[in-house]
């Protein structure tokens, strides 16, 4: 039996459950075969603040104490609002839900989070974070997707309270994802 000694773990908010009102209206907007799009379970749906990859299980603990002491952010409110593709709408392979209100405050804390954890980053890059909620996935690259009903999708706003963060391990099955609690991080 092989023991693994590294988890796959990322730090982002839980949004799952606050959105699950919407996902019908903006799955609707989709109009293509389901073997070209996979859907986010409902389980799996989160804003990813910061992936760090495979950390060592000796490393969990000191990034945990690292990420406590450096997160400084108080409570703050999200409003989640419109949608997005990437990388374009011709060639879209993520479908998104955005972020309005809250953008500023979630800059900083994802800011205060990769200062923490960037020592334990093996190949570390700074990339310009974009607040986003990935929703589903395009599966097949040469399938024409029409995505503009997703893009001009209107739904009501949803506001969401931000009083914690969280630590997720990541394993990957042929079924897909599945994430663990690992720690939660309450802000001020």
């Amino acid at each position: 039996m092989k023991i693994n000694n590294e988890k796959r773990v990322f730090i982002g908010i839980s949004v799952g459950c606050k959105i699950k009102s919407i996902l019908s209206i903006v799955k609707s907007a989709v109009n293509c075969n389901p073997i070209h799009i996979k859907w986010i379970p409902l389980e799996n749906i989160h804003l990813t603040l910061s992936f760090l990859g495979n950390i060592s299980n000796k490393d969990l603990p000191s990034l945990i104490q690292s990420v406590e002491k450096k997160i400084t952010s108080n409570n703050f409110q999200l409003t989640i609002t419109g949608t997005g593709v990437f990388p374009s709408s011709k060639s879209p392979k993520v479908l998104w839900l955005g972020i309005s209100k809250g953008i500023d405050e979630l800059i900083s804390l994802q800011f205060q989070v990769e200062k923490s954890i960037r020592k334990f980053k093996e190949n570390y890059q700074k990339i310009t974070f974009t607040p986003h909620i990935t929703i589903a996935r395009i599966r097949r690259l040469h399938a024409k997707i029409d995505v503009l009903p997703f893009l001009n999708n209107v739904y009501s706003p949803i506001e969401l309270d931000i009083n914690s963060i969280y630590l997720y391990e990541s394993q990957l099955f042929s079924e897909g994802a599945q994430y663990t609690l690992l720690h939660a991080f309450p802000l001020n």
